[in-house]
């Protein structure tokens, strides 16, 4: 009797211990799936944001390079009008000017640093060949003669800074944006600006001399 009682008893301990690892290791199992699922999800949330951020910097650089063309396009129109038509202020260049800033602004705000450095560096250019072309029209009143043909070495350097700054920006913003040299970012307008404003100068020059 003593025997089929403690034999009784073991078997019942076995299940119970049985029965709690078991439920231990079941416990064990479904807490590593969960971490591992909620390391997934942070993961998967963590791209999203990453895509999310991308995203928003690209489509900040492209605007803040459309708004550079549309500078530099009003820019052109004033170095080579034959004469400068426009009364002080220059209304179509404030405009011009404003809406490059504002796109800056929102270069700033995305980031990086960096990018926003060689941004502020096209914003500071773009000033100065406004108060450069100012200064030159200012000097020659009653001209019927363009910016560009008074001072063509000054119209050469402004093209060279824009050159500069554009392609610096749009280096910088590649490599913030992960994207490979080969790999194009719209900076077509600008290029084609930089383009037709040599051109336009070459073509000047030939005129004047």
């Amino acid at each position: 009797m003593k025997d089929t009682v403690a034999v009784a008893l073991i078997t019942s301990l076995s299940t119970l211990t049985a029965a709690g690892l078991a439920g231990s290791v079941s416990a064990w199992v479904t807490g590593r799936q969960l971490r591992h699922q909620g390391l997934l999800a942070r993961e998967e949330r963590a791209e999203q944001r990453a895509i999310t951020s991308r995203e928003m910097r690209r489509d900040s650089y492209e605007r803040f390079l459309s708004e550079a063309d549309a500078v530099y396009r009003v820019l052109d129109e004033g170095w080579l009008a034959r004469p400068f038509p426009e009364s002080d202020p220059w209304e179509a260049g404030f405009a011009a000017r404003r809406a490059l800033d504002e796109a800056y602004v929102r270069v700033r705000l995305v980031g990086p640093d960096n990018v926003a450095e060689r941004g502020a560096d096209v914003v500071r250019s773009v000033g100065e060949e406004f108060r450069l072309h100012a200064r030159i029209v200012r000097s020659h009143p009653g001209t019927t003669d363009s910016a560009a043909a008074l001072d063509p070495s000054a119209r050469a350097g402004v093209l060279r800074a824009r050159s500069t700054t554009s392609e610096e920006f749009v280096t910088t913003a590649r490599r913030a944006l992960g994207i490979e040299p080969s790999t194009v970012l719209d900076a077509a307008p600008v290029t084609d600006r930089l383009v037709r404003g040599r051109t336009a100068a070459a073509g000047q020059e030939t005129h004047t001399g």
